[in-house]
């Protein structure tokens, strides 16, 4: 894609994280441990600013969108630096879709050399609400390189560059094997907490989208401690599984 070109002549994908950065995410810092009325507290810890793009929507002409024109646009759910840090060959991400009057976006990822290592077409509903994306094991990110994704709204099939979109960086890292050992023995919602510390975003997403029904208020804290409360309380409007 010519966008994504463009993305690593800007230098978006020249910061990769050093092994002195991976390293702080293979062991998690020791933080203190909060419990809110009880329950546990998950707040992300801040990351570097990794010169990625926003995580909000880019593109397309506002006056003139296939999206509905309310307070909250296109929005990844990413932390503040919008770089998806994952121990998954194959991560699952989440976006906020906004009310749309068209039913259909694209989903990519592309290596650092531009190439596409995914790319599928994506059903919407038109309603408001999270997506979540599953990629399929074909994609098999590789640790320690980095990854461009985006999210597309396509407005006109036949005009691709009045497109709402979104993009960021996806980065595949490890933990020692002395922390994969402890989550195995933990709750679902302690190993979010590990996750967290370790500084391993997609992970811990997924695990407290998982139990948001029965751990609310850790939903609501973990997007908070990001950045992103305005949408906390936007419901799940559905997932996509990609074919292998």
């Amino acid at each position: 894609m010519v966008w994504l070109k463009s993305l690593q002549s800007m230098g978006i994908l020249a910061g990769v994280l050093s092994p002195a950065l991976i390293s702080q995410a293979s062991v998690p810092p020791q933080l203190p441990s909060r419990q809110i009325d009880g329950r546990i507290s998950l707040e992300f810890p801040p990351a570097a600013d990794r010169g990625a793009p926003e995580r909000t929507a880019g593109g397309g002409v506002r006056g003139d969108s296939c999206v509905e024109q309310e307070a909250t646009p296109l929005t990844a759910l990413m932390p503040v630096n919008n770089v998806g840090t994952t121990v998954s060959a194959n991560p699952t991400l989440f976006v906020y879709v906004p009310k749309t009057n068209v039913k259909e976006a694209e989903f990519s990822v592309s290596d650092d050399q531009g190439k596409d290592v995914y790319l599928e077409t994506v059903k919407l509903t038109g309603e408001a609400g999270i997506l979540k994306v599953s990629m399929p094991e074909s994609a098999d990110l590789k640790t320690g390189k980095d990854y461009t994704w985006s999210f597309s709204i396509i407005c006109n099939a036949q005009e691709r560059s009045g497109d709402i979109y979104v993009r960021g960086l996806l980065q595949r890292t490890e933990l020692s094997d002395a922390v994969k050992s402890e989550l195995e023995k933990l709750p679902l919602l302690e190993q979010a907490k590990i996750y967290a510390k370790a500084k391993v975003w997609n992970e811990t997403l997924a695990l407290v989208a998982q139990l948001r029904n029965s751990s609310p208020k850790e939903w609501e804290q973990l997007l908070k401690s990001v950045g992103l409360e305005a949408i906390a309380e936007a419901p799940f409007i559905g997932s996509v599984a990609a074919a292998q």
